[in-house]
């Protein structure tokens, strides 16, 4: 089966859950996942040159996470891209979402000063180390339209420990995973 594919599928068994995270000092921290998270988190905004991955009002997320999902876009037609190779450590370990999502155990709170940069508006970092030895990073940050629900920001797997380095952290007590009903039409 094609990877990008595989992704899709294991990413959609994140959907319709509420991932309840008690953390020290009796804080609590809820995430939930949706589609069109896909996209970002895979990076595909960055080839600029496939056009079956750009958002546009007749392509939205949700639409080009559908079409991955289904088979319709491959990762034979993205590696196409002149910028294949700035998404490649995300296709890599995407897989590991999962397992960084069921199992993290410590948080850290993100503050973009310490890593010199201001295009990041995460609040969070959920963080694992992958098989390979590379630091696997999912920052979250609050979602307003959802109330107190955090969802996913952006995955970046780093060589080193560049986005934690400095970062106050905080131990996962417990994670709670909760079926939550969908919505119908």
């Amino acid at each position: 089966m094609d990877q990008l594919r595989e992704d899709a599928m294991e990413f959609s068994k994140l959907f319709n859950k509420d991932f309840i995270y008690k953390l020290d000092g009796n804080q609590e921290i809820k995430l939930i996942f949706v589609p069109g998270h896909f996209h970002h988190l895979m990076g595909l905004k960055k080839l600029t040159d496939i056009d079956k991955v750009i958002k546009s009002p007749k392509n939205s997320v949700n639409y080009i996470f559908e079409n991955i999902y289904k088979g319709f876009i491959t990762l034979d037609e993205i590696k196409k891209s002149s910028f294949f190779d700035e998404i490649e450590p995300r296709l890599r370990h995407f897989k590991q979402i999962n397992r960084i999502v069921e199992s993290a155990d410590i948080i850290y709170e993100f503050d973009p000063a310490l890593i010199k940069s201001e295009k990041l508006k995460a609040g969070s970092i959920l963080f694992r180390m992958s098989n390979d030895n590379m630091y696997l990073n999912l920052l979250i940050k609050i979602d307003d339209a959802r109330g107190n629900f955090h969802v996913p920001y952006t995955f970046l797997p780093r060589v080193s420990e560049d986005y934690t380095r400095g970062q106050k952290s905080t131990n996962i007590q417990s994670i709670t995973v909760e079926g939550r009903p969908v919505k119908k039409k």
